[in-house]
């Protein structure tokens, strides 16, 4: 029979679909990498599953044991299924900026949240990380640290980027990605870049992340608060390798929201709103350049589900993001 024996057999191998209505306009062509169909609906399952095995295979984590991690909902909710398959406990810690429907579903799937406010500095001990840290500690309890893991860079060389070798055929000129954590784009986009050494990495940052100023070489960049959840930071990732990156492009939460409603509206895709990000800023890189036609891969990170008393409910819109704006 053609059945899987779990559900871990099902992360990864996401499709890739050609957004030919999103991208109707473009002199390229435009590829998006639906890791929102992942089980656990982000690309963050494969780094769960990645990280507790590893962890498993050198001890650090034991049968019964306890699994820490400050997330911005994703990887929680990837690393709660790979709890509930293999008997661990899990602590989330989450900064308010977390939309409610993930600290939800996140309760619905036994995880126990612990909710940090936002804005902190990095250096501040409520900073989400810092209080992950803690508790860890505290507890006795395995930190997936995702942000300094360097597993979650080993699951993206792997996976990710041989999948999408494989599935464009080796024909992928540029990658647009967005980052969280960094592992994502350094490990896909250090295997891509291996094979294939004139493929561009174009880094899409929300406005008001820190990350676009140092990728430009700006001193002293400063964030400051935005909308869209999951990619984006206030400090620089572990496991992110700036030297990767060939381009950045910012993106306001007004072109994110709307560019995931787009997704929606042309393709079908409900997407999050790092996925409207990260289309953009793949949509406008295709604007921006000329030549012969490149094949642009855009990662879609997770899906709208997520975000339905956010970016999807009117009432909140019109209070965080009055048309106005």
């Amino acid at each position: 029979m053609d059945v899987a024996n779990s559900i871990e057999e099902l992360v990864g191998n996401t499709p890739i679909v050609k957004l030919s209505r999103f991208g109707a306009a473009l002199s390229h062509n435009l590829f998006g990498k639906c890791e929102f169909l992942n089980p656990g609906g982000s690309v963050k399952d494969r780094i769960a599953f990645h990280m507790v095995s590893k962890a498993e295979r050198s001890g650090s984590l034991r049968p019964g044991g306890t699994i820490v991690e400050a997330t911005a909902g994703n990887t929680g909710i990837g690393l709660a299924l790979v709890a509930a398959l293999r008997g661990y406990k899990l602590i989330t810690v989450v900064s308010q900026k977390v939309s409610q429907d993930k600290v939800k579903f996140l309760q619905a799937l036994k995880a126990e949240v612990v909710v940090c406010p936002s804005g902190k500095s990095i250096e501040d001990p409520e900073h989400f990380m810092n209080r992950a840290r803690a508790i860890a500690e505290s507890q006795g309890a395995w930190l997936a640290d995702q942000f300094n893991n360097a597993d979650n860079i080993e699951v993206h060389y792997k996976t990710t980027g041989p999948e999408i070798w494989r599935q464009t055929e080796g024909a992928v000129d540029v990658l647009v990605v967005g980052v969280g954590t960094g592992g994502t784009l350094t490990g896909a986009g250090r295997y891509l870049k291996e094979r294939k050494r004139e493929l561009k990495i174009v880094l899409a940052d929300p406005v008001g992340s820190l990350l676009a100023d140092l990728v430009q070489g700006k001193a002293g960049g400063r964030s400051s608060s935005y909308i869209v959840e999951g990619i984006g930071q206030d400090f620089v990732p572990g496991n992110f390798d700036l030297s990767l990156v060939d381009d950045v492009i910012q993106v306001s939460d007004k072109d994110a929201i709307a560019c995931a409603r787009d997704l929606f509206a042309a393709e079908g895709m409900f997407v999050g709103s790092s996925s409207g990000c990260i289309a953009h800023a793949a949509r406008a890189y295709c604007g921006k350049t000329s030549g012969a036609a490149k094949n642009v891969v855009a990662i879609l990170p997770d899906g709208g589900r997520g975000y339905l008393s956010t970016i999807y409910d009117a009432t909140w819109m019109a209070e965080k993001l009055p048309p106005s704006q």
